[in-house]
This record gives C-alpha cells, structure tokens and sequence, in this order.
C-alpha cells in the first residue's frame, strides 16, 4: 500500500499544471508543490514544517487527547489548536479529499484550497473593498490568455425597496473555470471582489456525481 502511494505520489507530479498563476499557485499542481511555498498565518514559517513539528510535539499530542475526552478544557484545546488543520493538510499529501484554509496558506488570505488525489484543484480568495472590479477583470483576462468572460449582473432588493447590482464574470478556457464576483452588501456597502478558480475536469466529475446520486425531481 505504501509503495502505491508514492507511485501515486510520483505520477501526480509528472501531471503538468496549468501556466496561470493566482496568488503564486497554479491550478493542477501537487501538494508537494503547494506547500512548498505555503506559509502559516501569524509568519510562522513554512506551513509543511510548522506541521510536522507540531504533530511531532508530544505535549500537543497530549493536549489534543484531553481536550478530545473533555471539550470544555480550554487550556488543552488552544494547546492543541491546530493539530486538525495540521492532519487536514497531511491528508493533502496522502490523496484525501480536504479543504485548507488560509490559516495554513496565508497567501491566499480568507481564502480556501481544495485538493483531490493529492493535487490543487479549487482555490477561491478575495480582494479588498476599494478593488475595482473592472481591474481585476482586465487582469483576469490577462492571465488567461486575453479570453473574454461572459458577464451578468446580479440585482438584489432590500424590504424597503434599495437595490444593489454586482458583476460576475465567468471564463471556461484552458481547462479552467474562472469566477469573479463583486460582493456587496446593504449594510457594508462594498466588501471587495471574490475570485474563484478551479479545475474544469473535477469540477464536471463532481457533477456528475451530484446528478448521479440527487432523487428524481420527477418521482
């Protein structure tokens, strides 16, 4: 079994990733490539190495065990606050499907990273209000190659009649399936500009699933 997972590993790497680059990863790329350059927020450092010797501490270990047996320990539960995120991230490695927030890629700030059989197939982060929408259409477009997106515009109305309007844009090229939205609100007005990008492939596979397991609307 060990020797199939790193042939696993092996073949994941030779797998090329796209050439587009969102915030210094590429979709496609292995986990060993993600978190080759991934760091833990609060610059503590590679997040590959803060997470093996995190897991290594057996005063962690301990910690997690006491707050397992008792949730209302609370000095064992922020000693051992990170050992799930540390183990969804060696289940990175191992080819499990896991999310990781920006905790333990701090690079893609609130964002999140989801992997498949050991490779980056969905990332989303987002830009800070004051972002113009326009720009980071202009530099979406950029990156992929000069393609134009399909735009739409979403309208919501509050009970006492306002309404907002945000621009979503979406790109299906290179393999890739690109989203930009902006996000407004009635009480914050406007919150930045939310960028999803992820693997044409798994996303179509995912779907697949959904339709293969939803009930009949007609039954």
């Amino acid at each position: 079994m060990r020797f199939l997972g790193i042939l696993a590993l092996g073949l994941a790497l030779i797998r090329p990733a796209t050439s587009q680059t969102f915030k210094q990863h590429k979709i496609g790329e292995t986990a060993e490539q993600f978190f080759s350059i991934a760091t833990v927020a609060e610059h503590k450092g590679l997040t590959i190495k803060y997470c093996a010797d995190y897991l290594g501490d057996p005063k962690v270990q301990k910690a997690f065990e006491k707050a397992q047996r008792n949730i209302y320990d609370t000095k064992a539960t922020i000693q051992s606050f990170d050992v799930k995120g540390c183990l969804e991230v060696k289940k990175a490695f191992d080819g499990g499907d896991v999310e990781i927030g920006g905790r333990y890629a701090a690079e893609i700030g609130s964002g999140m990273a989801r992997f498949h059989r050991s490779r980056l197939v969905l990332m989303s982060f987002s830009l800070s209000a004051g972002t113009p929408i326009q720009d980071v259409i202009t530099d979406m477009s950029k990156e992929l190659g000069g393609a134009e997106p399909a735009t739409s515009v979403e309208t919501m109305q509050n009970a006492f009649g306002a309404t907002l309007h945000a621009r979503r844009c979406k790109w299906e090229v290179s393999g890739l399936n690109v989203l930009v939205s902006e996000m407004k609100s009635f009480e914050f007005g406007d919150m930045g500009v939310s960028v999803l990008v992820g693997d044409s492939g798994y996303l179509k596979e995912k779907e697949a699933e959904r339709q293969a397991s939803r009930p009949n609307t007609m039954r």
